[in-house]
């Protein structure tokens, strides 16, 4: 009876060994499925999340582009506005100067003729000079507009590439 009772122990014995290797098997490939898995789900959405990134900075880039074309436009405009400025300033003072430079058409001796012509030549002067200073402050003007409207332009296309209502090519 005790070797029968020792071979049904040592059966039992393997039954309790052989079915922990099959749980303990078993857990080990579920668990290598489950990292599988996972490890899937963490590369698909590392991957959309690369794409997203690629896609935003190319967007941000063609817009930083554009906004840097538009600014040397700008910029040529304005620029051409100033050479036309200064050259209808100098046309002014070129036209007072002439002005100026002609002999007086009244009789010497009118004190009140030749204070008529001093007060026009001054007044010249005074057109010509302001005009010079108008010129300048025009061009300032121009060039702090052409700085808003760039950085208008800037925060609108770039800094608000792929959000919501951002502009996107």
């Amino acid at each position: 009876m005790s070797a029968r009772l020792i071979a049904w122990g040592l059966a039992v014995c393997a039954l309790i060994v052989g079915a922990k290797a099959l749980q303990s098997h078993l857990v080990n490939k579920g668990d290598a499925q489950g990292a599988a898995r996972v490890q899937h789900a963490w590369d698909a959405q590392e991957n959309a999340r690369n794409a997203a990134t690629a896609r935003d900075n190319a967007t941000k880039f063609r817009n930083a582009e554009r906004t840097a074309h538009e600014d040397a436009q700008r910029e040529a405009s304005r620029r051409a506005r100033d050479v036309a400025a200064a050259a209808a300033v100098r046309s002014l003072r070129a036209e007072v100067a002439r002005l100026n430079s002609r002999p007086d058409p009244y009789p010497t001796g009118d004190a009140g003729l030749a204070a008529c012509a001093g007060e026009a030549r001054a007044a010249r002067e005074l057109l010509g000079e302001s005009s010079g200073a108008y010129q300048e402050l025009a061009a300032e003007a121009d060039g702090l507009r052409d700085q808003v409207t760039g950085l208008q332009s800037f925060a609108r296309n770039v800094c608000g590439a792929g959000k919501t209502g951002g502009a996107v090519d």
